[in-house]
């Protein structure tokens, strides 16, 4: 096992669709007390670009379901996630996912004398080990009146609840929440037991 490891990414300004291979290099530079020669590099020789744009919703998808399996925190948008939870039979647990979504920070688009936005909330459980147990996807289509917006965010926003039903266990939740306008997202961990 290397003594130091290094992840570096980058997403290339000014992509052509175009289907060529892009040749990546990365080197060391030479500093005082640092020779390049002494370290060895592993990385990708390159990547290839996408033949033709992706379209927008199959974007949103790819970005939802790595930000599912994602493990770090984001919070673009503000959510508050809780978790509520009862024995619903002798052998499950019904889990209530609770994603409380401040809309100051969701970007509307002004249609039809209404607010228009998309939101896409997604709550994933796991067990101990990391494998992906239940998931569900809640979509919620908001045209708002102005009056209506208002009197949410004077509530602090809008709750989204997500119930599955799970055996009894040690469980980590993850909520992840995409707004399609802003195409800002929030990540949320949690646990329960």
């Amino acid at each position: 096992v290397p003594e130091f490891t290094h992840v570096l990414g980058f997403s290339p300004a000014g992509l052509k669709y175009d289907g060529s291979f892009h040749e990546l290099k990365i080197k060391l530079r030479k500093r005082p007390g640092l020779n390049p020669d002494d370290y060895e590099i592993f990385a990708r020789s390159g990547y290839t670009a996408p033949n033709a744009a992706a379209d927008a919703e199959e974007t949103a998808r790819e970005e939802i379901r790595d930000a599912v399996f994602a493990r770090e925190e984001l919070l673009d948008l503000p959510v508050d996630l809780s978790l509520q939870y009862f024995k619903s039979g002798p052998v499950d647990a019904h889990l209530t996912v609770v994603a409380k979504v401040n809309l100051d920070g969701v970007r509307f688009l002004k249609k039809d004398e209404r607010n228009a936005d998309i939101l896409t909330v997604v709550s994933v459980v796991f067990d101990r080990n990391g494998n992906f147990v239940k998931g569900v996807q809640r979509v919620l289509d908001m045209r708002l009146k102005d009056e209506t917006l208002e009197k949410l965010l004077d509530q602090g926003g809008i709750s989204v609840r997500s119930q599955l039903d799970l055996p009894p266990g040690s469980y980590l939740v993850r909520l992840v929440v995409r707004d399609s306008e802003g195409k800002a997202m929030a990540m949320r961990n949690g646990s329960v037991e």
